[in-house]
């Protein structure tokens, strides 16, 4: 039988996008159970994937509640937005300074993340899905800062499936928690990090050399990812020479380049593995199997999208983003923080016009 895995990306607000992908891929194979075996997830992705994974019996259903938790979202969901919540914040990281001597590891209060997580994913119906072998795996992956590692929290329902423990990237069996996926959702800056076992956690980006890592150990034959980043464009250096270069377009790029660019390393390796592997003759064992990808992105700018949608954000993030020069510039920074339903609504929708536009290759995909 033909193993699949999905594996979907982080980027904060931008995993709206993932939602109209699902749901345009279900209206297409229009299938009652999930057609995944394998689910990984990192930061948002990874909320997005229990979602799916606990209704691993109705496909339809999963989308239908994705849509529904992104449709209606709101910046309250995952932080206190309130101008005086913001404040408290601000005088708690100001605090801190003056009398130890250091800022706090956040500048905004994610309480509500945790009831906003506890209310969409219902732990003992992931767990009795993976344990009744409805998924064979689901991963979790985060950044340990201690260790400056990658580490992928999973549940296999297999007991003899082995942990791996490479020098970037280990693994570790666990039955999946509340903690796990606020550790994988923490972005560094601007949520707190998680604490699991006297050590801190944050996004699982941070650091991600091998985002695939997980659903290849799993020896899967094929992997859909759904990613958050739009195609890379060639840029006319003449048109971006300018004067001088400010925060926001540094730190966007940083953000940028830590979230969302080693997805695409990944995807090069798994193609450049494939070339070797057909290369091998049949009579020779190769211990590497073909691994057939599908990659579906934002066909445009999502860093636009969301600088159009700037007036959404909360009054006093847009003046801290705005000093940072997030209005002029850097859009990408922005893109994560836009919990708004008017920002997440155009991505849903972006999500299933792109699957629908790629309905032959979907089709292909699931059944070649």
């Amino acid at each position: 039988m033909t193993k699949i895995a999905l594996y979907l990306a982080g980027g904060g607000a931008r995993g709206a996008y993932q939602a109209g992908v699902l749901k345009a891929i279900s209206t297409i194979l229009d299938t009652k159970k999930i057609p995944f075996n394998m689910i990984s997830g990192v930061s948002v992705g990874s909320i997005n994937a229990a979602v799916i994974a606990e209704n691993a019996l109705d496909f339809s259903a999963g989308t239908n509640k994705l849509n529904e938790l992104w449709n209606n979202i709101t910046c309250q969901h995952i932080f206190k937005s309130s101008n005086y919540a913001l404040s408290i914040s601000a005088m708690r990281n100001m605090s801190s300074m003056l009398t130890r001597q250091r800022l706090l590891g956040h500048i905004l209060d994610t309480s509500p993340l945790r009831q906003f997580i506890n209310n969409i994913i219902n732990f003992e119906v992931l767990d009795g899905v993976i344990k009744n072998k409805h998924l064979d795996m689901m991963e979790i992956i985060s950044n340990c800062y201690e260790m400056q590692k990658t580490i992928s929290f999973y549940q296999h329902h297999a007991e003899d499936f082995a942990d791996w423990d490479d020098p970037l990237h280990s693994s570790q069996r666990v039955t999946l928690q509340m903690k796990y996926f606020l550790a994988s959702t923490s972005l560094p800056l601007f949520f707190p990090p998680a604490k699991i076992d006297g050590l801190h956690y944050g996004d699982g980006h941070v650091g991600l050399a091998a985002p695939l890592r997980g659903a290849i150990r799993c020896q899967v034959d094929k992997i859909l990812i759904i990613g958050t980043r739009t195609l890379p464009s060639m840029s006319d250096p003449e048109k971006l020479r300018g004067g001088d270069i400010d925060f926001s377009r540094v730190l966007g790029g940083m953000v940028n380049g830590l979230f969302l660019d080693n997805l695409e390393r990944d995807l090069e390796m798994v193609s450049h593995m494939n070339h070797m592997a057909h290369m091998v003759p049949t009579r020779d064992h190769s211990h590497w199997r073909p691994i057939q990808t599908l990659h579906l992105r934002p066909s445009v700018d999502v860093a636009s999208l969301a600088q159009s949608q700037y007036n959404n954000i909360p009054m006093l993030l847009r003046i801290l983003l705005n000093f940072l020069g997030a209005k002029r510039h850097s859009g990408d920074l922005l893109s994560f923080l836009l919990f708004e339903k008017a920002f997440t609504r155009e991505l849903i929708k972006l999500g299933f016009d792109d699957t629908m536009a790629a309905h032959n290759s979907v089709l292909d995909f699931f059944n070649a």
